[in-house]
């Protein structure tokens, strides 16, 4: 017993093939589309696998790709069930990525051919199917539906070679030839059909308007009923009634069929389709008008043919006023452009490019590009389609982010790590002398349980203000710690030093005079480098322990 998949959209063919293979003996899962396949195949591992190639969802095409490029799956036979593979001399089953073709064709030649090669698994002998088209000659030829017949009188020949089905009828609708065609059409032996009456083939709702336009044509000579469509049977029938006068005024007639039950499940499908694709289109349409991000579509020119809303909002014009121009007046940096097409060019997408826009209102506008090329079904390039980001409230995150990672909330100066950073940084030849001086808050623990923390952290804000006035533009100043703050001080020298600890004496003696209640007290104490190499903690050590000194003083 050999596991099987059968997937094919038609419920008959499913149907058929699950009859066939489990007479065998063999097991049989059924998958009605391509994304059904894949499900089953995610944790069934069949020894053959049938595929149809025209299915909804995943085409059979792409399911073939899908199991060959699975390694669990390299066993298979992989088996494309299709007539219209076997009809085409160009169909390659290297593409399809299949074994062999099976012919859809007349259900007893089929059932014979999945026997055979279900015979040939079972046997071991696989690789003598590999590269087969089987079926192909059970395929009916696509014949050219010849021109209708007005009279009895053509040649017996033609009507017996006619594809079409021909009957003649006398005036009261009974049948006295059929061609061969008639006689498949209708089902019944040509026996059966001779002296019948016409009308008895048809569903009943359709006999009484039969009968009418018998009558009609009879009476009128007129084509009374051309192509309209009738079931006969189990088949739907176009039909055309032609009168043809004979002598004595009496008519014969002379009616033609049409099997149409196909063409009309092909409308249908059809028809089904083109539904579905407006449907899709009406999904993509809603998606590309109510897409967050500007979307804009230009021809192989560079002009503007589509242009969303978001767009609009985004660079501030109406896509009347843009329909037909060029795209590259919107751009801030025509160079910046040229490279971003380059790749377009190059690889067929780009992949948010960072690039500025001008607004109408002359406003520039950062934003992320997302770019492809499009293509008519030629392989030829048509234009691009291009998804736009705005990225200015990134931005203003970026750099939100960017100083919060470098600055100390409560006081706005660098955090350590920033200071820790600059102190290599400017451990260099040209910006020595390097200074650095340490500050330290004195009695802030008093203050926090005397006053509350509020009021301690209001102590430590007032001290950073000190110390950014105090010092000059270049001068890093940062909090390092709850109560401390360092200064680094490039190309100073020991005036420059003295002089900015002399400066910020004098500002805190300044504080306490006009806010005595806050006692701010600040120990200091600072050290520089004049040669290199620049041993930066021992630097700072230096500064820490005179600081250190200084306060200890407070105690004595």
């Amino acid at each position: 017993m050999k596991q099987v998949l059968v997937v094919d959209n038609h419920p008959v063919i499913r149907k058929f093939m699950s009859s066939v293979l489990m007479e065998k003996g063999h097991s049989v899962f059924t998958a009605e589309d391509g994304v059904s396949a894949l499900e089953i195949l995610s944790e069934y591992i069949p020894d053959v696998i049938f595929i149809d190639l025209i299915m909804p969802n995943i085409s059979g095409n792409k399911v073939c790709q899908i199991i060959r490029r699975r390694r669990h799956l390299d066993h298979c036979l992989l088996v494309v069930l299709s007539a219209i593979a076997a009809e085409e001399d160009d169909m390659l089953l290297n593409d399809l990525g299949a074994d062999l073709i099976l012919a859809k064709g007349p259900f007893n030649r089929l059932s014979g051919h999945v026997a055979d090669i279900m015979a040939m698994v079972e046997a071991g002998q696989e690789n003598r199917l590999k590269g087969a088209v089987i079926g192909r000659e059970d395929l009916s030829a696509r014949q050219i539906t010849k021109e209708l017949l007005s009279s009895k009188r053509h040649y017996e020949t033609t009507l017996h070679h006619m594809s079409e089905g021909l009957l003649e009828l006398l005036d009261d609708g009974q049948i006295v030839y059929a061609n061969p065609a008639a006689v498949s059409i209708i089902g019944v032996a040509e026996e059966d059909l001779l002296s019948a009456a016409f009308i008895r083939f048809f569903r009943d709702k359709d006999q009484s308007l039969i009968a009418q336009r018998i009558s009609e044509a009879t009476q009128d000579g007129q084509k009374v009923l051309r192509n309209e469509t009738l079931g006969l049977n189990d088949k739907l029938v176009s039909i055309t009634i032609i009168p043809v006068r004979e002598e004595s005024r009496h008519y014969t007639l002379v009616v033609m069929l049409q099997d149409i039950t196909r063409q009309k499940h092909a409308e249908k499908e059809l028809q089904e389709r083109e539904e579905k694709y407006k449907q899709e289109r009406n999904f993509l349409d809603n998606i590309f008008e109510n897409s967050p991000e500007a979307i804009a579509i230009v021809d192989h020119h560079g002009r503007f043919t589509r242009w969303n809303h978001q767009a609009a909002r985004l660079f501030g014009y109406d896509f009347a006023e843009l329909k037909g121009k060029k795209a590259f007046h919107l751009y801030a940096d025509s160079g910046a452009m040229e490279k971003m097409l380059g790749i377009l060019r190059d690889k067929g997408s780009v992949q948010d490019y960072e690039i500025g826009f001008t607004r109408k209102d002359g406003a520039s506008v950062p934003c992320a590009v997302s770019m492809s090329l499009l293509c008519n079904d030629a392989g030829e390039k048509i234009g691009s389609l291009s998804i736009i980001r705005d990225l200015s409230e990134w931005r203003q995150v970026e750099q939100k982010l960017r100083y919060l990672s470098f600055h100390d909330t409560l006081t706005g100066a660098y955090n350590r790590a920033f200071f820790e950073e600059e102190m290599q940084r400017l451990a260099t030849e040209r910006h020595l002398p390097l200074g650095i001086i340490i500050c330290d808050i004195d009695f802030l623990k008093r203050v926090n349980d005397t006053m509350g923390h509020q009021q301690g952290d209001n102590l430590i804000v007032e001290a950073a203000d000190i110390l950014k006035n105090a010092f000059r533009t270049g001068d890093i100043i940062a909090r390092i710690g709850g109560d401390e703050f360092a200064v680094l001080v490039p190309r100073s020298s020991p005036e420059i030093i003295t002089n900015c600890i002399h400066r910020l004496r004098e500002m805190i003696a300044d504080f306490r005079t006009r806010r005595p209640e806050l006692n701010l007290s600040i120990s200091i104490g600072y050290a520089i480098s004049t040669e290199l190499p620049v041993d930066t903690r021992a630097l700072f050590k230096k500064a820490d322990d005179h600081m250190y000194l200084e306060k200890s003083k407070l105690s004595c």
